[in-house]
C-alpha cells in the first residue's frame, strides 16, 4: 500500500513540473512545440519590454497613444512605459545602470550617447538595421551620422532638429525688426536694444534660456573650430574665441539686451517662456521647442537661424533631437528593435506624435505628414529646409565627462552675468577645469 501511495505522489510531482515548464515557456517565448501551427507572434511567445523617455505631459500622452498602436500591431509585445521630466531622467537612468536594470529601450540625448557607450551600456543596432528589423531605407545618412561609433550604430534618431532662435513675430512687426538669415550678433544686439527702448513695460530682450553652452558650439564652429578635439581628449578651440563669446554674453546682460541670470532661471523653473509672454523677443532653442512654447501663448511665433559671425563659417548642423537606444541589460532585444522600427516608420504613429520630437527622419513619413501639419509644426519642417543651406558637417559625439564640462561652463557663465569675473578669467578657469576632466 505504501509503495502504491509513493507511486501516485511521484506521478503528481512529474505532472506539476511539466505544467510549470509549459507556463514558463509561454511567458519567456521559448516554446518548442512544432506539432501545432502558430503565427510568428505566438511562436515567439508573449514578451514585455520597458521603454523610457523624458518630456512633458503632452509628450507622455502622445507617446502612450502611439504605444497602444504598436501593441495592436505586435500583440505578443507588451510595453511598460517609464517616463519623467528631463531633470530626473538621467539620475533615474544612472541608478538603473548601477543596478544592471536599465529599460530595454532608452531615450538618449546626443550629449550622453558617448558616455553610455563608453560604459558598454548600449547595444550595437547595426545587425538589426542590416537584417531589416529596423528599416532605415528611407532615412538619409545626415539624420544618423552622429549616432555612430565607427561601424557600430548606437541609436536611431527620433526626429531631426537644429539649433534655432524662436522669435515673437508680433513684437518684431510692432517695432519694425527684420533679421534676415545671415544677420550678425551685432544685429541681434541692436534689435533687442531697439525693442527695449520702444517698450514701456518689462522687456528682457534675447532670452539665452540657460543654453549658452549649446550656443558656444555654434560660435566655435563659426570660427572654424570646435568645442572638443575629434578624439575627445581635449578642447578644440583657442582661448580668445571663448573670451570673445563670454564678452558678448556679459555685454548683452549688462546693457539689457538679455536678461539677468536670476530672471532666466525664474522662467525656466516656472515652465514659462519670455517670448511667450511678450517680455522677450527671441530665445535660444532647439527648433522643435517652438511646438511646446506656442501652446502657452497667443502670440505668433517663428523660427530663425542663430546669429552669424561677419565672414565666419556656418556654425549650425542638422542633428537628432533625441534618439532611442537598446540597453545591454535588455533580454528582449529583437522586440526592442521592432519597437524602434515602429516609431521610425509608422505613418499612423507619427500622426499622433505630431513631430514633437523633431522632424521625422523617414522621407516617407515626412511626405505623409507635410500636408497634415500646420502652425508651429509646419514651421519646424520649413526651418529644416532653410537651415540645410547654413550647415556644415556635425562634430563627433561629445566625449565622456561632457556633463562635468557643461556644468563648469554654465557655472562660469552665471558668474559672468553677475559681473563677478572677467571674460578672460572665466575663459582661463573653464579651460583648465575642462582639460582636467577630459584627460
Amino acid at each position: 500500500m505504501m509503495k502504491w501511495l509513493m507511486f501516485l505522489m511521484m506521478i503528481c510531482v512529474i505532472g506539476l513540473v511539466a505544467c510549470s515548464s509549459e507556463t514558463n515557456n509561454e511567458t519567456e517565448g521559448n516554446g518548442t512545440d512544432d506539432s501545432t501551427e502558430t503565427s510568428d507572434e505566438s511562436a515567439d511567445g508573449d514578451v514585455t519590454i520597458r521603454v523610457a523617455w523624458w518630456g512633458g505631459q503632452e509628450r507622455h500622452d502622445m507617446t502612450l497613444e502611439a504605444i497602444e498602436l504598436f501593441e495592436a500591431e505586435y500583440p505578443h509585445i507588451k510595453v511598460e512605459p517609464e517616463y519623467t521630466g528631463w531633470d530626473g531622467y538621467w539620475e533615474r537612468l544612472n541608478t538603473q545602470a548601477a543596478g544592471s536594470n536599465l529599460p530595454d529601450v532608452i531615450n538618449m540625448d546626443n550629449s550622453k550617447l558617448n558616455e553610455y557607450n563608453s560604459r558598454d551600456l548600449l547595444v550595437d543596432l547595426a545587425p538589426f538595421i542590416n537584417d531589416g528589423t529596423i528599416n532605415l531605407e528611407d532615412v538619409d545618412d545626415v539624420y544618423q551620422e552622429i549616432n555612430r561609433d565607427g561601424e557600430r550604430v548606437l541609436a536611431v534618431s527620433l526626429g531631426a532638429n537644429a539649433l534655432a532662435t524662436v522669435y515673437n513675430k508680433d513684437l518684431f512687426e510692432e517695432h519694425g525688426i527684420v533679421l534676415e538669415p545671415g544677420y550678425t550678433y551685432e544685429d541681434l544686439y541692436d534689435a533687442m536694444i531697439k525693442i527695449k527702448d520702444g517698450t514701456d513695460g518689462e522687456f528682457y530682450g534675447f532670452d539665452l534660456a540657460n543654453a549658452e553652452y549649446e550656443m558656444f558650439f555654434s560660435y566655435a564652429r563659426q570660427n572654424g573650430q570646435s568645442v572638443f578635439t575629434p578624439d575627445g581628449t581635449g578642447l578644440g578651440f583657442e582661448e580668445h574665441v571663448l573670451v570673445d563669446f563670454f564678452s558678448l554674453i556679459q555685454k548683452m546682460v549688462k546693457d539689457g539686451a538679455a536678461p539677468s541670470h536670476d530672471i532666466t532661471m525664474s522662467y525656466i523653473d516656472g515652465g514659462n517662456a519670455m517670448v511667450g509672454d511678450g517680455t522677450g523677443a527671441m530665445q535660444m532653442a532647439a527648433s522643435n521647442q517652438i511646438i511646446g512654447i506656442s501652446q502657452t501663448t497667443d502670440y505668433e511665433l517663428g523660427l530663425n537661424l542663430l546669429p552669424s559671425l561677419e565672414g565666419g563659417e556656418h556654425g549650425n548642423w542638422i542633428r537628432p533631437s533625441m534618439s532611442f537606444s537598446i540597453s545591454q541589460h535588455s533580454k528582449q532585444q529583437e522586440a526592442a528593435a521592432q519597437f524602434i522600427d515602429f516609431f521610425t516608420n509608422s505613418l499612423e504613429a507619427h500622426e499622433l506624435l505630431k513631430a514633437d520630437r523633431g522632424v521625422p527622419i523617414s522621407s516617407k513619413v515626412r511626405e505623409h505628414l507635410a500636408p497634415l501639419v500646420e502652425g508651429p509644426v509646419q514651421e519646424t519642417f520649413e526651418f529644416l529646409e532653410l537651415v540645410a543651406d547654413y550647415t556644415s558637417p556635425a562634430d563627433p559625439l561629445s566625449p565622456p565627462g561632457e556633463s562635468e564640462v557643461r556644468g563648469s561652463f554654465l557655472r562660469l557663465v552665471e558668474t559672468i552675468k553677475y559681473d563677478q569675473i572677467t571674460p578672460e578669467e572665466a575663459a582661463k578657469q573653464f579651460m583648465q577645469e575642462a582639460e582636467g576632466v577630459l584627460k
